[in-house]
Parts: C-alpha cells; structure tokens; sequence
C-alpha cells in the first residue's frame, strides 16, 4: 500500500505508511498493488469497498466499467492496462470519493508512477478528477506502442506479400500478428466503449479543460481502434492473396498433369493394345513393325502437343 498526500508545504509525497499523513489532509491518494489479505481488509473497512470490486481489480473477470452514484460523488472505474508478454488485460480499479481515492490493481503500473512523477512536478492539480483524467490520458496513451508496432509490421507483410506471396514464413507471421490484434482489440473496444459512457454521462466533466481531455481520450482510442481494424484487413487481404496464388499454382500444376496424361492416354492404349501375347496377330511378325510403332506414337504426339498449343492450353 502506498499512500500519497499533500504535507503542510503543497509538495506532494509517496509513503509507505499512513503514520506521516497530515490529520488535516486535504486529499489522500491510497494505491493497493497485489494487495494482502490485510490490505482488503482495510479497503473493505475503511472505504466501504465491496468485495468483489477488490476482486474486479485484482482478476480479469469484468470488462471496463465505470459506475457512478446519483450525485456524480463517488465514482468507481475498472479500466485495462497492456501487458507487455502476452498482450493480455491488465485491471484496474479507481474508486474516487470527495476527499479521497484508492487504486488497486495486482500488477506493477508504470502508468501510475508517471501520473505521480506529474504531481510531484506540479503539472497536475491533487484531486480525483485531475489524477483519474491524467491516468485514462496515460493508459491510452500507452496503448500507441502496441498498435504502431501492429501497424508496422502489418506493412512490412505487405512489402514482402509482393516479393515472397509463397513464403510459408510469411503466412505464419501473419497468423501471429492477427492473434495479437484480437487481443488487443479485446482491450481496446471496451475501453471505448467505457469512454463512450463517460462522455454520454458528462463524468470527469466539472471544466471545459476535462471535458476537452475526455473528447482527446476518445478521440484517440476510436484512432487506436480504426488502426487495428485497418491492419486486420490488410493481413485478411494478404492471407487471400497468398492463398489465391497458392490456387493458382496449383491450377497450373494440375494443368499440365492433365495434358501428360492426355498425350500418354493413346499411347497406353496403344502399348496395351500390343500388349496382348495372343498367337495370330500379323503385325509382330512384320519386319517394319517396331519402327511403324514409334512412328505413330510420335505422330500422335506431337499432333496432341500441336491441338493444346492451338487452344492455348499453355
């Protein structure tokens, strides 16, 4: 647990206990990561916390949600972070009241970090719609560096789609770029939609200036998400591609299968024919026999290669 407050000075400070904190602290800003079973205990008594809010921050059971009472005083957000190994969720909980908030999430936050790196520099004034505004720009803001790297490398296929469409290489890198950006929309749309709700509902609203970082926030996601959408159609399009020129080659190779076994259909009859050891057949005994053979197997043969170069069979 991390406790951060405003001393008698206006500089904002990050404890590890609440034995610094000023009685007469004007807000406090709790921070749980991978909290204890003290920890929970003391949100549930202290703030009230139902349980399964504590769980909603802690496990991906629930999408991004935000729930507000009816006068807009306290204010409880699930928002998702990025992992960086798996692309996986990572959850969130702010709960704002009048005088104070608490964060509880089970993973390391660097997001959080930067949002006090902000306060303690004085870019950010100390209440819970400044640091809850500042940590939605933050986490949203994260979120670039997955997408830009989708759309990079999306690009690059297309470059080498051109030049190497029978890579199976290539084909591989695209079912495993396709999988990351399922899992990224997976974060994103709800996040939107979240945001969608926050803006509907005029939350985080109290000034022009917030209201303005809201329409940025879901300015910015809509851009995330139409850049994901784009790449998925782009590598939808380069799997078609690959596939329609893997078609193609295999309509050629079958092609020409087809007129060999065209040619040596009258051949093997003909071989067949000859083939038969009956006693009475006046040819084998004749002496020209073998070459008037090989005469008319050529014959047939390049009169057939002749019929598919007319038809431009090839």
């Amino acid at each position: 647990m991390r406790y951060i407050y405003e001393n008698n000075h206006q500089q904002v400070i990050v404890a590890d206990t609440n034995a610094s904190i000023p009685n007469d602290g004007r807000f406090i800003w709790y921070d749980s990561s991978h909290p204890s079973d003290e920890d929970k205990g003391f949100l549930e008594q202290h703030f009230s916390l139902d349980k399964h809010k504590i769980e909603e921050s802690i496990y991906t059971i629930s999408r991004p949600q935000i729930d507000v009472d009816a006068h807009q005083q306290n204010k409880y957000f699930v928002l998702h972070t990025i992992t960086n190994t798996d692309f996986s969720a990572n959850p969130l909980s702010i709960t704002a009241f009048q005088n104070s908030m608490v964060t509880v999430h089970e993973n390391n936050i660097p997001v959080l970090d930067q949002v006090i790196e902000q306060l303690q520099s004085g870019k950010l004034k100390f209440d819970n719609e400044s640091i809850t505004l500042a940590i939605l720009d933050n986490i949203t803001n994260s979120y670039f560096k997955y997408v830009n790297d989708v759309e990079d490398t999306v690009f690059s296929f297309e470059y080498k789609n051109v030049n190497a469409t029978g890579n199976n290489k290539l084909m591989d890198d695209v079912f495993d770029i396709r999988s990351e950006i399922i899992k990224l929309k997976r974060v994103l749309l709800p996040m939107q939609q979240m945001i969608d709700d926050v803006t509907e509902g005029n939350v985080l609203a109290s000034s022009p200036k917030n209201r303005r970082l809201i329409k940025h926030i879901q300015n910015r996601l809509k851009r995330q998400n139409d850049t994901l959408a784009a790449s998925e159609s782009i590598t939808e399009e380069i799997k078609d591609n690959n596939e329609s020129y893997r078609s193609n080659k295999i309509n050629n190779v079958m092609n020409v299968l087809t007129m060999i076994s065209s040619i040596f259909f009258p051949l093997s009859l003909l071989t067949g024919w000859y083939g038969m050891n009956f006693s009475f057949m006046p040819e084998l005994q004749w002496k020209y026999s073998y070459f008037v053979f090989i005469a008319i197997m050529a014959i047939i043969t390049i009169w057939l290669i002749l019929l598919f170069k007319k038809k431009k069979w090839f």
